[in-house]
């Protein structure tokens, strides 16, 4: 599901409420920018430090993975 949100002249975002709510971002919370070939992920801080270290043995195949994903994605955007 895609939501629109709009960019304030002084850089700022207004994240809509259902996705604050759907992934805990509250007031003084941290997000992590993610850039990618086809734009920005916008991945909550607190989702990151559950995650932190798990796949650090299998880091290649992640990276692959990824990747492969981002050429997917950039393969339907241009469809």
């Amino acid at each position: 599901m895609a939501h629109l949100a709009k960019i304030s002249e002084k850089g700022l975002m207004t994240l809509p409420s259902r996705i604050r709510e759907k992934y805990g971002i509250e007031v003084g919370s941290s997000v992590y920018l993610i850039e990618q070939e086809s734009g920005v992920l916008l991945v909550p801080l607190s989702e990151l430090s559950t995650i932190y270290g798990m796949g650090a043995h299998h880091k290649e195949k992640i990276l692959e993975g990824i990747r492969e994903l981002e050429k997917e994605h950039d393969e339907e955007a241009r469809n």
